[in-house]
C-alpha cells in the first residue's frame, strides 16, 4: 500500500462542501490545531484542521501537474 503526503498551510487550496477555499490561518489551540478558510466570496470560516484532512466533506486541490497541495 503506498501513501501519499501534501504539506498543508497558508495558501492551501480545499473543495469543502463544494466550495473552493483556501487556508488563510492557522492557530495552535488548546482544543488543537485550527484553520481558517476564505472562500470566493471572502466568507471566513473556522475549523479543526483534523476535520480539514479526515472529512469526507474536504479534499485538497492539486497545485499544479502531478503535485499535491503546496
Amino acid at each position: 500500500m503506498s501513501t501519499a503526503g501534501a504539506r498543508v498551510g497558508v495558501g492551501t487550496h480545499f473543495r469543502y462542501d463544494g466550495e473552493s477555499v483556501e487556508v488563510v490561518e492557522m492557530a495552535a489551540t488548546t482544543a488543537g490545531n485550527e484553520v481558517v478558510l476564505k472562500d470566493n466570496q471572502g466568507r471566513l470560516l473556522r475549523l479543526a484542521l483534523k476535520e480539514l484532512l479526515f472529512s469526507d466533506r474536504a479534499t485538497i486541490v492539486p497545485d499544479g501537474p502531478g503535485g499535491i497541495g503546496r
